[in-house]
């Protein structure tokens, strides 16, 4: 097996640069023959996949976070999106929300590497944003409100691993507000005053949060998340079931699944996919159905 291996050795405050030769010797033990190519800044994976020839490849695999597969799905999409050679992920970054979709065990970098090396790729949605300023595509989540500001607290926490979100939290409850909000709903619109917005692809966010539990990855929809006026105190209590998905039930939430929506705000509010800092408001979302395939364990 031949595959091009994308790593991000910023990824987990710059923590992966640990497991980069646990990596290399796993990828040797199972037979995978690897070219590894190094990032050097945000959003380097795009610029290195534009100038790659995939076809020669079995498989493009991110090595790093959230924001790394994020990087390397939206290279992908954007130059090579006709070579149909599946994507893989090695989890070395912070949050690691999407490796969870991909294996049923409790997994370590063996495990990611063994998946790889099965060869046994499926259909996976993957969520399309449109804005004003750009079009850029999410394999796990996308949000903003209350769900950006965490993330932009959490990127100043990446040293505490996945508690920085639960970080995040904590901080932005005390500064908690709410906005009005514009939304339609596969043609439906409604009007909100609205704490956040996440759309979800994939079950996890934010590392452990199961932010969507109806999510499946190959269910041609996308699982929005609306979070409306609540106090302090209440989201306090809502937030351990994020945990466990029970939050969903909380009837400060609702819980909508579909195939498009779009959003308008008279606030400016920043989008944030898949851990990283992308686009504003306006936005239109919609759900790419079997847009890639992507190396999952065999139990899936």
């Amino acid at each position: 097996m031949k595959i091009i291996c994308i790593y991000n050795p910023q990824a987990s405050g710059g923590k992966s640069t640990k497991h980069l030769s646990t990596v290399k010797d796993l990828f040797a033990k199972y037979n995978i023959e690897s070219k590894f190519y190094f990032t050097k800044h945000p959003h380097h994976a795009t610029e290195i996949i534009k100038e790659l020839d995939l076809s020669k490849y079995d498989a493009l695999v991110a090595a790093g976070g959230d924001g790394s597969f994020f990087d390397v799905l939206n290279g992908y999409m954007k130059y090579h999106s006709d070579i149909k050679i599946p994507l893989g992920l090695i989890p070395v970054g912070t949050g690691n929300s999407l490796s969870k979709d991909i294996t049923n065990n409790t997994p370590n970098l063996e495990q990611f590497v063994k998946i790889i090396a099965l060869k046994k790729p499926k259909s996976f949605d993957i969520g399309k944003v449109t804005s004003t300023q750009k079009t850029f595509y999410f394999a796990n989540m996308t949000g903003f409100g209350f769900t950006t500001d965490v993330t932009l607290t959490a990127l100043k926490y990446k040293l505490f691993g996945s508690f920085a979100y639960t970080i995040g939290v904590l901080i932005n409850t005390l500064r908690l507000k709410t906005y009005p909000l514009k939304m339609i709903i596969d043609g439906k619109e409604s009007k909100m005053d609205n704490t956040f917005i996440t759309v979800s692809n994939s079950k996890y966010a934010g590392g452990n949060f199961l932010m969507a539990p109806k999510a499946k990855i190959n269910d041609g929809k996308i699982d929005i998340i609306i979070l409306n006026k609540i106090s302090r105190w209440q989201l306090l209590k809502t937030f351990p079931k994020i945990f466990d998905g029970s939050y969903i039930e909380s009837p400060y939430v609702q819980y909508i699944q579909a195939k498009s929506v779009r959003f308008e705000a008279k606030h400016e509010k920043i989008v944030s996919p898949d851990g990283e800092i992308c686009g504003e408001l306006p936005i239109d979302i919609e759900c790419v159905p079997a847009a890639i395939q992507i190396l999952v364990d065999k139990d899936i």
